[in-house]
């Protein structure tokens, strides 16, 4: 899930660039990424890419305007969230019925139909919705249950957010002095706090966000509401375990589908935060934050670190 996507307004791609140079790519020859132990072959993304060009006339129109490897980065990052959703999905035991996978592809108007206006085919429809219905799971057993603990603090814009939660990561005693100059809110209040308790069920806002995809002791900063008006910088403290709220347990129920999947992927990004990713710089770097690949690091959605001293503990 490099989030659902319908952008191909906006992207292009040219054929030419599946054959041109590589690039000096990961350890491994002839991969697009690596991800743990899993390689993703760059023959993998090629035939896949030419999918995509072969089945979207919006993707085909985009050729010649110079946009050359938006597709193929789509591509190459559901491999990775495949990667992801199958490592998490086997740490946790979780099975999926496939017959719920073909039920759900043919209420879609079958595979062919299903895929479009995205870099699925007919063919890897039926993995993605195997991965969202996985997910989904995932998010079931944590919606009502997952409590995270943060010291925070509101930024103006995504240039501050980023460089000061760099800053923290490097020294993470900056924290403080951060959370004390935070703005305050148009009632008064100091946008930041110490030891807040998060759960989505009382701030579904934020059920998008790297909070829940980290290990305790990481440092995020992401857009705090859709219209990134606001900024978040956090440092996850701890990840707790908790009773749900009365009134909540059903909670699932009453969830809109793809925010309930969009949650488990933050899951899914937890229990495979050990899993090292590795993209061939001829397509860019992984972005965490988005679950996504852009073209370099300063093009990231957010930012994800861990404090050195973390590293190595």
């Amino acid at each position: 899930m490099s989030t659902v996507l319908k952008r191909f307004s906006l992207v292009g791609v040219a054929v030419a660039l599946l054959a041109t140079g590589c690039g000096t790519g990961p350890a491994k020859a002839g991969s697009a990424a690596i991800v743990g132990d899993q390689t993703i072959s760059l023959e993998t993304v090629q035939d896949r890419t030419v999918k995509v060009l072969k089945k979207e006339p919006a993707a085909q129109q985009m050729q010649g305007q110079g946009k050359l490897d938006q597709v193929s980065r789509l591509v190459v990052a559901d491999e990775i969230t495949h990667q992801i959703a199958a490592a998490a999905a086997q740490r946790e035991n979780i099975t999926v019925d496939e017959t719920k996978v073909f039920d759900e592809v043919n209420a879609k108007g079958g595979p062919e139909e299903a895929a479009k206006q995205s870099e699925q085919d007919a063919d890897t429809i039926y993995r993605r919705q195997r991965d969202v219905l996985a997910m989904g799971e995932l998010a079931r057993r944590n919606l009502s249950t997952l409590e995270v603990v943060i010291d925070f603090f509101q930024a103006k814009d995504s240039k501050e957010a980023k460089e000061k939660a760099e800053q923290v990561t490097a020294d993470p005693s900056k924290m403080t002095r951060f959370i004390q100059e935070a703005p305050r809110t148009t009632s008064g209040q100091q946008a930041s706090g110490t030891n807040q308790k998060v759960r989505v069920t009382e701030n579904p806002s934020l059920v998008h966000t790297m909070l829940w995809g980290v290990k305790p002791g990481t440092v995020v900063a992401f857009p705090a509401d859709e219209q990134q008006a606001s900024w978040m910088v956090a440092v996850v403290k701890e990840r707790n375990k908790v009773s749900p709220t009365p009134g909540q347990e059903d909670l699932t129920e009453r969830i809109d589908p793809q925010l309930l999947a969009a949650f488990g992927l933050r899951i899914a990004q937890y229990l495979a935060a050990d899993l090292n990713i590795e993209v061939n710089p001829r397509y860019g770097v992984w972005d965490p934050t988005a679950a996504t690949v852009v073209a370099a690091a300063g093009e990231k959605a957010g930012f994800v670190g861990v404090p050195e001293t973390k590293n190595k503990s």
